[in-house]
């Protein structure tokens, strides 16, 4: 443990400022720094500060890692602002990475609630949006930064960091971030299936071992001794430490604790700890910490538990401005005209909610403690359900009297349960399964189960819900299927799917085969069939949409139109809200925290006294 007494504050160094001709100059060019204006003349502050920036990317850049610290060079700071209606997506994903030479910087923005792409060289004033990247995320560069890395549509790509079409690596259910290291392989963070390496080229993933068997979610990866090494940090732990793996062993040590996201930066691990960056000396080859260490920027934000920054292997900090910790946030119901009501409830870690079939409750989940509950609309009581259990997704019975949820239980073992709503009995197994799954929705005699298969991406199955449970397969393609929603007959479900190449909503007869139509027209996600049949709900960024549809005497979708358009959470893995019974009210979360729209980028460390805030 590091003791905060040994830790060295960088706010008593003496520090240099930027020239103020470059500030005022890079204020007037889209980059906001840090500093005091003065005020010269236009057309002199444009060649003062094209001057500085390729002089000091220069220094930064060519001086060797190794070389001494001097203290004759100043500290550059600059801030991107991101356009107008922009946002950084710091909720869904890792937003921000920088090169390892420290050239180029790699974010992605939300617009509307639809993410893309962007790379921008630090020398230049404008980013260039890689194409064919909406729902991008965990993006990294290259050992060279000619290449950015990035996952979106079930696929893992890579793409000219100065622009151009991606290409396909992998097919892949999804990933929690990467690192490519100096021998062409990348190595991938699969959640809940570990580490794993594909070619740099393209080819097929490989499972890396861990030689103790446990159960890693790594998150933060950076390569050390020439690729041998990978750090990460457990995402799933509650103490948060830096740890490495050796990937021809698959042995695992521990480096730092109460640590995460490690980066190793000119002769230093740097890593991050409660909305500061810290750095101490490291032997890399030794896996070794070999002095104190010392905070060099702090107010670094920090969103779902996933510190928003990236260092450079030359020491540039890149990193968004904001509050540290999980947000919390609230709970609301909403008209199809979009007025909300907030709910009489404290601010928690709120996702995944879902209306019962009477719509007279609500079952919930707060992430941060891992506990599921019911709420009832009318009292405000709460029922707390499933202790010493997590991950869940719940979904109500047809009768109302039970949830279906994925979940652990004490002992690790991952299934789909049956769970009293009242919690008068303890959660029942109805069938193990190995995978990432999540059930989605319940009609009929199925339930739509969502699997996540290393092999086939991310999959739809259905669960007979009625004794022995058998599982099979409804929907398994190289495509990613997901959220499936079904019917109140039974005898449809409504989906979501990138087989187009972007994620667009689809209907197919159930229990299958048969005709799939698509019911979406410009792109959908997060389906859900209200039980009044007629029509089906999805989300296309920040939009609500809605299709009238026919189900008999044959399957028959109408045109969609927009209910309303408003920033709520986002979802993940499940649709992130819910519609009640009647199809006239929404249950949805959001944020009391907005996403960062700036980076601010600091150049000039190791070599000068570091930076504080």
């Amino acid at each position: 443990m590091l003791g905060q007494g040994s830790r060295r504050a960088l706010s008593n160094r003496p520090r240099r400022r930027l020239a103020t001709p470059l500030v005022v100059a890079a204020r007037r060019n889209g980059l906001r720094p840090i500093a005091k204006q003065v005020a010269l003349h236009w057309w002199r502050l444009a060649i003062l500060f094209a001057v500085a920036i390729v002089l000091a990317l220069g220094l930064l850049l060519a001086k060797p890692s190794n070389r001494p610290a001097a203290s004759d060079r100043g500290i550059v700071r600059f801030s991107v602002q991101l356009p107008a209606k922009q946002e950084l997506a710091a909720d869904v994903t890792q937003s921000v990475a920088i090169s390892p030479d420290g050239k180029r910087l790699a974010y992605v923005a939300a617009g509307s609630g639809l993410s893309h792409l962007y790379v921008r060289r630090l020398d230049q004033l404008e980013s260039i949006a890689i194409p064919d990247s909406e729902s991008a995320n965990f993006p990294f560069f290259s050992p060279s930064g000619d290449w950015v890395a990035f996952f979106n549509g079930g696929k893992l790509k890579k793409a000219p960091s100065d622009g151009g079409v991606p290409i396909a690596l992998g097919e892949m259910s999804a990933i929690f971030g990467g690192v490519w290291t100096p021998r062409d392989v990348i190595v991938v963070s699969i959640p809940n299936q570990g580490m794993a390496t594909v070619p740099a080229a393209g080819g097929a993933l490989h499972k890396v071992s861990v030689a103790s068997n446990q159960s890693i979610y790594p998150q933060g990866m950076t390569w050390l001794a020439g690729g041998d090494w990978i750090t990460f940090t457990d995402y799933l732990q509650p103490r948060r430490s830096i740890m490495a793996l050796k990937l021809e062993s698959g042995e695992v040590r521990t480096l730092l604790d109460n640590a995460q996201s490690a980066c190793y930066a000119a002769g230093n691990l740097v890593y991050y700890q409660g909305g500061a960056l810290w750095a101490v000396p490291f032997d890399q080859e030794k896996l070794q910490v070999l002095g104190t260490p010392t905070q060099i920027v702090s107010g670094v934000n920090e969103t779902n538990y996933i510190p928003q920054v990236s260092v450079s292997r030359t020491g540039v900090l890149a990193y968004a401005p904001g509050p540290f910790g999980n947000a919390f946030r609230n709970l609301f119901l909403v008209n199809r005209k979009g007025i909300e009501q907030k709910l009489d409830l404290p601010p928690k870690d709120y996702i995944d909610p879902a209306f019962s079939p009477d719509g007279k409750r609500i079952a919930l989940v707060i992430r941060s403690v891992q506990q599921l509950e019911v709420l009832e609309r009318d009292r405000g009581a709460v029922t707390n359900l499933a202790p010493n259990f997590s991950n869940f997704a719940p979904t109500w019975a047809l009768d109302g009297k039970n949830l279906l949820i994925d979940a652990f239980d004490a002992s690790r073992q991952h299934g789909i349960y049956r769970v009293a709503a009242d919690g008068s009995s303890a959660p029942q197994l109805l069938r193990a399964i190995p995978q990432t799954s999540h059930v989605t929705s319940i009609a009929g005699d199925y339930a739509a189960v969502m699997v996540t298969d290393p092999v086939n991406a991310i999959d739809l199955w259905l669960l007979n819900t009625r004794p022995p449970y058998d599982l099979r397969p409804f929907k398994r393609t190289p495509a990613v299927e997901r959220q499936g929603s079904l019917s109140p007959d039974g005898h449809w479900m409504a989906y979501a799917s990138n087989e187009s190449g972007r994620s667009e909503i689809y209907v197919e007869p159930v229990p299958g085969p048969g005709g799939v139509r698509q019911v979406s027209t410009d792109g959908g996600d997060q389906p859900r069939w209200p039980r009044n049949g007629r029509e089906i709900i999805y989300r296309n960024g920040t939009k609500v949409m809605s299709v009238s549809v026919q189900l008999r005497p044959q399957f028959q979708p109408g045109k969609p139109v927009e209910l309303f358009d408003r920033k709520f959470d986002p979802g993940a893995a499940v649709a992130g809200y819910d519609v009640s019974p009647d199809g006239q009210t929404f249950v949805m979360t959001r944020s009391e925290r907005d996403n960062p729209t700036q980076i601010r980028v600091v150049l000039g460390w190791p070599e000068a006294k570091p930076p504080q805030e």
